[in-house]
């Protein structure tokens, strides 16, 4: 997981302190959902549910159901300022993909996966949020025909303003 120590108070880390600073106890919520994916154009979902998880053992599950299915994917974080993103998550998600087989190093599969990046980059981040800090997980799942990449984290200007956000793009492969 990339530069995820680069966030200030942004994340659960971040939702505990404050609510404590309140003097609110902290919510603890464990679920456990069934979803059916059942059709190859259900790929963004699966990437949302991946960019989702919040320990490694969920996430290394689900990615172990996406592989029974053959679909592909992979998960890292990143962090920073918003401003300085970009250039960070192009390598993370590409780095990623590449390192964990879900794409090669081929035109029509990394094409598709950068728009995919930019369309969901696209949902996650307002232009203007330059100087806002963020905490992100990546995830980047693929079946045969699709490619999608889903965007989850928190932005804030101050720690104590944080808030989610998610971003999904999909692509044809």
């Amino acid at each position: 997981m990339t530069d995820a120590g680069e966030t200030e108070n942004v994340g659960e880390e971040g939702q505990r302190e404050r609510l404590r600073n309140e003097g609110k106890p902290s919510p603890v919520l464990e679920l456990t959902v069934r979803v059916r994916l059942d059709d190859e154009n259900q790929v963004g979902r699966a990437a949302l549910l991946l960019a989702a998880t919040t320990t490694e053992e969920s996430e290394n599950r689900f990615r172990r159901d996406l592989a029974q299915c053959n679909w592909k994917s992979v998960a890292t974080e990143v962090g920073g300022l918003a401003g300085d993103l970009p250039q960070k998550i192009t390598r993370a998600l590409v780095g990623a993909s590449l390192n964990a087989g879900v794409v090669e190093k081929k035109r029509g599969e990394m094409h598709a996966l950068m728009h995919a990046a930019v369309e969901a980059l696209d949902g996650f981040l307002a232009v203007g949020m330059l100087e806002a800090s963020v905490g992100a997980k990546i995830a980047i799942v693929r079946n045969s025909r699709w490619i999608a990449v889903a965007v989850m984290g928190d932005t804030a200007y101050h720690a104590v303003a944080h808030h989610e956000r998610c971003g999904l793009g999909v692509m044809h492969i």
